[in-house]
């Protein structure tokens, strides 16, 4: 098959023409799987790798049945150059069952890793946008500047829990099946036979159908252990089954990690989580049985549970995976909240090996390709559509001539003319009053910006509060400035100094009272329009009244348990030749 360029690297006739030869030479402009998602192709095969087992089976979507798939090694996936005999042969098996595409799902089940957020990305509402980021620009978002972002794939998890300390962590997978998803796909491409793919991170999908075989003491925080072989994963829900954090512990060439119940007990601690039910979910063939047992004598006063797979016809019961991920839309979606997300948003859905965009731009959308195929096999019915356009034109130009306004009379001008002038002061008086209306210190939208500076469990009091605004009248101007100032004094722990640091420069604060203006929607605390200065000062120093004691018996409105006091001094000012400037001219 021909070697496509980039649209880019052509000019306009040569792109038309590339066009024209990828809808002659491809299935493109007839067959919908180039277009769509492996996992919602009728035919697909699924591929899991889990330390040296490889287990593939086909699924045949239509029938919701289950076949095994052609043999697979670590060697093969790791060698793409030996993949065309068993990409032959899958091809064989589609086309022999009338598939016109095939669906390639990888569950990656041999790693898993989790990374932490920023702490500044701290906002559930900006979840989509940091989801969109993980994949484009991953280093912006991660709290290790360190860690070279391009050499892994990296997907945003959220914890949508009340009351969890961040709103998720990032899972993160190496590149190391790239080569094989890339050389699926040029093969597809050379057959002219769409083979789509899809890689998902196993431990994921497990997650979002535990639902379907965990039976959670009402009331009680459970932790769902998954046993791979190199590899355990924890993942902590609170008494509401929702899903407050996720840890792997590596095995080390070990059957179990060596740090695993300690691990378990302080992460316990840390979530404060009283004798959590603790399930245990075997995801490989040979597993370290033995964890039950220590596991209920270690933690006397949990239940301890192993969790009998649900399996489906033709699979191991030690891979749910591949039956979750092939019918997420049909699992029993409890209240937790969590868990509709997860399904409901695919957030345990991503691909994490996606088609590069650079190759997805080189070739039309599926609506271009159908309007070619339209050009090309209808000219006839361009033109006709042209002379409906023109008929269309004409009718047009016949309308506007019958219209009153096609018949307006010159000697009407001056009337309208005396009209327009008498709107115009009419204009000119509501532009008055309507400056001086402009909302430039609401109650409300100051209140929102003082609990969001200070957020609940933030390390801080707030002892006193104080707004004002002034005008700054220059004589001899028609419009003057304003000046906006709060003062607010507080005390404050250790945890909450770093904050303040922020808040007391000026992307700190900026970036604070940007917020407060998207989410109002008033103007007057955005720093990036108009006329206006924006200064804070953030003093800290000891508090003299301070009194040591444990955090967890510190009570939040005791002064005495704060070591700082802080006072915090912002002040706004808008020049005379800001938008929100007053008016000082007399009414017209």
């Amino acid at each position: 098959m021909a070697k496509f360029q980039h649209p880019a690297a052509l000019n306009a006739f040569q792109q038309y023409g590339q066009a024209c030869s990828i809808l002659r030479n491809t299935t493109r402009a007839r067959n919908p799987a180039w277009y769509q998602d492996a996992i919602s192709l009728n035919l697909q095969l699924h591929v899991r790798t889990s330390g040296d087992v490889i287990t593939t089976f086909y699924y045949d979507r239509k029938k919701a049945q289950w076949h095994a798939g052609p043999p697979l090694t670590e060697a093969i996936l790791h060698d793409p150059a030996r993949l065309a005999s068993t990409v032959a042969e899958a091809l064989r098996y589609a086309r022999s069952n009338g598939a016109t595409s095939l669906g390639v799902i990888l569950h990656i089940a041999d790693e898993f890793a989790t990374t932490e957020l920023k702490p500044e990305l701290d906002n559930p509402a900006s979840l989509p946008d940091i989801r969109e980021t993980a994949i484009s620009d991953p280093g912006s978002i991660l709290a290790d500047s360190s860690i070279l972002a391009d050499q892994a794939s990296w997907r945003v998890i959220p914890y949508p829990a009340a009351g969890s300390p961040v709103i998720g962590s990032t899972i993160t997978l190496s590149k190391q099946y790239a080569p094989l998803v890339a050389t699926l796909r040029e093969i597809g491409e050379g057959e002219n036979f769409p083979i789509i793919t899809h890689a998902l991170s196993a431990p994921l999908v497990v997650i979002m159908g535990l639902n379907q075989s965990i039976e959670a003491t009402p009331g009680k925080p459970f932790v769902a252990i998954l046993q791979y072989p190199w590899f355990t994963t924890l993942a902590f829900f609170n008494e509401y089954s929702d899903l407050r954090l996720i840890r792997t512990l590596q095995h080390r060439g070990m059957r179990r990690p060596t740090n695993f119940r300690n691990a378990l007990a302080t992460t316990n601690a840390s979530l404060e989580f009283i004798d959590p039910d603790l399930f245990l979910v075997r995801l490989g063939a040979d597993i370290d049985t033995a964890l039950h047992t220590d596991l209920k004598a270690s933690f006397t006063s949990s239940k301890v549970e192993v969790i009998e797979q649900k399996p489906a016809e033709g699979i191991p019961d030690w891979c749910p995976e591949l039956a979750v991920s092939t019918s997420p839309t049909d699992l029993a979606i409890s209240d937790s909240v969590s868990r509709s997300t997860l399904i409901e948003e695919k957030w345990a859905m991503q691909d994490f090996l996606p088609t590069p965009k650079d190759i997805i731009e080189i070739f039309p959308a599926r609506s271009e390709m159908r309007l070619l195929k339209v050009f090309r096999m209808g000219r006839v019915a361009v033109i006709g559509i042209a002379a409906l356009y023109i008929a269309y034109l004409g009718f047009g130009v016949i309308d506007i001539i019958r219209r009153p306004e096609w018949a307006f009379d010159p000697s009407d001008a001056v009337t309208a003319k005396g009209r327009i002038g008498k709107l115009g002061i009419e204009k000119q008086k509501a532009e008055y009053w309507n400056n001086l209306l402009e909302d430039r210190s609401k109650a409300w939208a100051t209140m929102e910006s003082l609990s969001r500076m200070f957020p609940e469990n933030g390390g801080m009091l707030v002892k006193s509060y104080v707004h004002t605004a002034k005008p700054d009248n220059t004589p001899g101007k028609e419009t003057a400035g304003f000046v906006k100032e709060w003062e607010i004094t507080g005390y404050a722990r250790d945890e909450a100094l770093n904050y303040l640091n922020i808040l007391n420069t000026r992307e700190g604060i900026s970036a604070h009272f940007s917020e407060i203006a998207r989410i109002t929607g008033n103007s007057s605390f955005n720093p990036n329009i108009g006329n206006r200065n924006l200064v804070v000062n953030v003093r800290t120093q000891e508090n003299s009244g301070y009194k040591p004691i444990p955090v967890d018996e510190a009570s939040a409105a005791d002064e005495s348990t704060y070591p700082f006091t802080f006072n915090l001094t912002i002040t706004q000012r808008f020049e005379a030749t800001d938008p929100l400037a007053i008016n000082v001219t007399k009414a017209p």
